[in-house]
């Protein structure tokens, strides 16, 4: 062949195979507000200004844009007055009686009205002591808001019986434009959602945050849409607000210069006594932990957090949101539809994804049926869907030609939700893959009970926190914490997953892991249970095989359901679920899962009882690991923990981590796809790489599917693979917990193979494009670990020849390459024809074969024996 002609092939490979170089998407700040006020507590005394207190406030809020509901927000602050009288949960209505707290509320206006709260007593006050209470005494209040009762309805319901001396109502005015006069216990009511959030039993965000002695503080904020408080309706298009109230107490004016002899008290006695009342500064120390039990200084107190004084004092910080996430299927319910099925590790990147496609009027519906991977690649393979996402292949290959394109590199993670030895949320945790098998199996017997009368777990730690493998990893937590039984166990899915299978090859590969599941005790003795001794792994969903029933605590009747339908207990106190993202709320708000509470309906009779889960954790005392998605971890701001990968490194989940296991990627020839490369975690390159990493493909056929179907998917694989890469939380940006498959990041090759993907998918000719097999790549020019993740030959090439971005697949993938042919020849027209000829020789195995040899044609460039290569098996 003359050099021309071998430049000319070369080119057209290069164009054919759409190799394209991408600068790295930068990382948004989700549009963190940081704001600082001045603050004072003032009273009024003889005329003149008594300043007691005067700070500059900073509040900060990481991300105040394009924000969904239960997304949890941190919130920082400085210049606060330091919290006394602290109560374990900060989002119960008990909290309102911590002194000086700073209160985090949702509202959707600018009014104390406006404000959601979940309990009466938030917004409701009364004294029957005097008439002088403390609100209204505050200097700042109107004249109106000083009058003995103040916002209460007319006429008043029956169920608030008569009014007390003096009482203040700060009615709930919703986004929805519905008004709740609350009152006391709620009796003129409440907006639904109060005695029940959104239905799931769930804590208000309200949230009375704690400051520490030098004035600091944070907390998380869980934010609300209308999707699950449709009273507050906070939306794209109802604007809302975080408003934080740092409470540093009433400013009085006793005298109330003024006012009608009926709101100023004109007793001597009874003004001395108010002022005195009024002018508290708090009955606990800073950092004094106590349950007030209403002997908290209402003056400082977060109670009247709406009063006119602490009002005054609030930073206001708007928030935006983005589309609800059913939005698609309202807009775009009558268009022609793309339905991927499978992978709920993409959840949160299609919540962005998606309504870039069903937003714009000239594009098709995209939608995301979250299912577990196995059952959905088995409906791919059958025909009963086009497209699914997955993270695997099938241990027997597709029985028609498909395509692995990956659209996403992410993790999986173990949230927890664990406090430490003083009650505070725990910073870093660690866990080795031995750990993850004891929680697993069954093998902490978790109640005494158990422990007692089950021989083969005697001897074993009641709960992970009192194994000396734990605890020597973590010696900050607690040993032998009240909620034994979530201690024992990790909440994981009981459905078939890719998780599942990702968590298990990860155990698997660890060799003091693999000894004990095959009987080997840990150095302390620890056994595993007998019911899982040699388990097979790794699995598509963990199976629950202990089959103990502690009689005599069944027969004790302390737990009645129990006792009437006797069932083995420690599958009880694991507890799966079926999907990954109500994990990720049960951790969220510590909602401990082991399924032992007997409820009765009718006391005295068995009938109607079930067992029901043993609910929200107290704060200060919380133990619960979960398995989730590294997305849903980012999105409701869970803490993970760091995983072993070899002797005392351990690996937390993080962008650079995940991207640090992407680039030990290797390319399997065989299968098409990226696996995960467990063994080199424990090797020197390994180390910082997280692994729970996991790559995520969307698999779909080359052959079979109309025109119409074939070109929606890929157009989406086009997007995938390269706008979708831009990290961000706009509408079709790549969303947190997922890192870009960009150059940049050493991924490039295996977005370009997902555009690769597209053409074939496209074409329907029945190919798929190849991989780089490892020892084609190291011949390239490499070693495997600096080469194989990117796609080096592909890489090298494309740096050489300057080929430029591609911006949009041809409608005509074929006629495209032959039109884009000449100016690639000569970009390469300098080249060497030995240099050329080694292009050709690494571009080869990658360029879809049917593509080529049609560009061929067009070219008038004949080769013989040509063949269509078929998919791979």
């Amino acid at each position: 062949m003359n050099r021309n002609r071998v430049i000319a092939l070369a080119a057209l490979m290069l164009a054919a195979s759409c190799i394209t170089v991408r600068p790295a998407a930068a990382q948004t700040d989700s549009a963190a507000v940081t704001k600082t006020k001045r603050i004072a507590r003032v009273h009024l005394t003889n005329g003149a200004d008594d300043v007691v207190e005067e700070k500059d406030f900073t509040l900060t809020v990481d991300q105040t844009t394009n924000l969904r509901f239960f997304q949890e927000l941190h919130v920082s602050w400085s210049g606060a007055h330091p919290t006394g009288g602290i109560v374990a949960d900060p989002n119960s209505g008990d909290a309102r009686e911590e002194e000086y707290p700073v209160v985090l509320l949702q509202c959707a206006g600018d009014a104390p009205e406006s404000c959601w709260t979940a309990t009466a007593g938030e917004r409701f006050a009364s004294s029957y002591a005097t008439a002088f209470p403390q609100w209204r005494l505050d200097r700042y209040a109107s004249a109106e808001q000083r009058k003995a009762v103040v916002g209460e309805p007319n006429p008043r319901p029956d169920a608030c019986f008569s009014a007390a001396p003096a009482e203040r109502w700060v009615p709930f005015r919703g986004g929805n434009g519905v008004t709740y006069a609350g009152g006391p216990t709620g009796c003129a009511g409440m907006a639904p959602e109060a005695a029940n959030v959104g239905g799931l039993s769930l804590p208000s965000n309200t949230t009375y945050g704690v400051t520490s002695g030098d004035g600091t503080g944070n907390a998380k904020f869980t934010v609300w849409t209308g999707e699950n408080n449709a009273s507050l309706a906070c939306s794209a298009s109802v604007a809302c607000s975080l408003v934080a109230v740092p409470i540093l107490g009433i400013s009085c004016d006793v005298a109330a210069e003024g006012l009608p002899a009926e709101d100023r008290a004109s007793d001597p006695d009874v003004a001395a006594e108010a002022d005195a009342a009024c002018k508290g500064t708090g009955h606990f120390k800073p950092g004094q932990i106590v349950v007030p039990a209403g002997h908290e200084d209402p003056s400082v107190a977060g109670e009247l957090w709406w009063s006119a004084s602490n009002w005054r004092n609030r930073v206001t910080v708007p928030l935006s949101f983005a589309p609800a996430s059913n939005a698609c299927d309202v807009v775009g319910a009558k268009r022609a539809s793309l339905d991927l099925y499978g992978s709920e590790l993409m959840t949160q990147a299609t919540l962005q994804w998606l309504p870039k496609f069903c937003l714009d009027a000239n594009s098709f519906n995209v939608k995301h049926v979250q299912t577990g991977e196995v059952a959905a690649r088995s409906l791919l393979n059958s025909g009963g869907v086009d497209a699914v996402l997955s993270s695997d292949v099938p241990p027997e290959p597709f029985t028609k030609p498909v395509v692995n394109a990956p659209v996403a590199l992410t993790a999986f993670a173990i949230a927890y939700a664990v406090d430490d030895a003083q009650g505070h949320s725990v910073g870093t945790l660690k866990l080795t893959p031995r750990l993850l098998a004891k929680l697993l199996t069954e093998s902490y017997p978790a109640i005494n009970a158990i422990k007692d009368d089950y021989a083969a777990l005697a001897k074993n730690p009641l709960n992970v926190t009192l194994d000396p493998e734990f605890t020597a990893l973590n010696p900050t937590i607690a040993q032998g914490v009240p909620a034994s039984e979530a201690a024992s166990t990790l909440l994981t899915l009981s459905s078939d997953s890719d998780v599942t299978v990702a968590l298990t090859r990860y155990i698997d590969h660890d060799a003091d892991a693999r000894a004990w599941l095959d009987g080997a005790p840990d150095p302390w003795g620890m056994v595993v249970n007998p019911n899982y001794k040699g388990i097979t792994l790794p699995v598509t969903s963990w199976p629950l095989l202990d089959t103990f029933e502690p009689t005599r605590l069944y027969e004790s009747g302390t737990n009645d359901c129990l006792k009437n339908d006797p069932v083995p207990y420690l599958p009880l106190v694991a507890a799966p679920i079926a999907r990954l993202n109500p994990i990720a709320q049960a951790m969220q708000f510590a909602l401990a899962k082991p399924n032992t509470v007997c409820v009765q309906v009718a006391e005295g009779t068995s009938e109607g009882e079930k067992l029901v889960a043993q609910g929200r954790q107290t704060q200060g005392f919380r133990f619960m690991l979960g398995v989730v998605s590294l997305g849903d971890a980012r999105r409701f701001a869970l803490d993970t923990a760091s995983l072993q990968t070899s002797g005392d490194a351990f690996v937390a989940p993080s962008d650079d981590s995940v991207v640090a296991a992407g680039q030990l990627l290797g390319p399997d020839p065989e299968t098409n796809s990226w696996p995960i490369p467990y063994a080199k975690f424990a090797t020197s390159d390994g180390k910082k790489a997280y692994p729970g990493t996991m790559v995520v493909y969307a698999q779909a056929p080359t052959e079979g599917l109309k025109n119409d179907d074939a070109g929606r998917i890929a157009t989406f694989l086009d997007f995938a693979a390269t706008d979708g890469q831009k990290s961000g939380t706009e509408v079709g940006e790549l969303a947190p917990g997922y890192v870009p498959l960009t150059e940049a990041n050493g991924l490039g090759g295996l977005s370009s193979y997902t555009h690769n993907a597209a053409n074939a998918v496209r074409l329907q000719q029945a190919s798929v494009p190849a991989v780089i097999p490892v020892d084609a790549s190291a011949a390239a020019g490499g070693d495997e670990s600096a080469h194989a993740p990117s796609n080096s030959a592909f890489d090298t090439a494309n740096t050489a020849l300057r080929s430029p971005p591609r911006v949009a697949t041809p409608p005509n993938p074929v006629l495209g390459v032959a039109q884009q042919v000449g100016n690639v020849v000569k970009k390469v027209a300098g080249a060497t024809a030995e240099a050329v000829a080694g292009l050709v020789a690494a571009l080869f195995p990658l360029v879809t074969v049917a593509g080529v040899a049609a560009g061929l044609s067009a070219l008038g460039v004949g080769f013989s024996g040509w063949r269509k290569r078929r998919w791979q098996t």
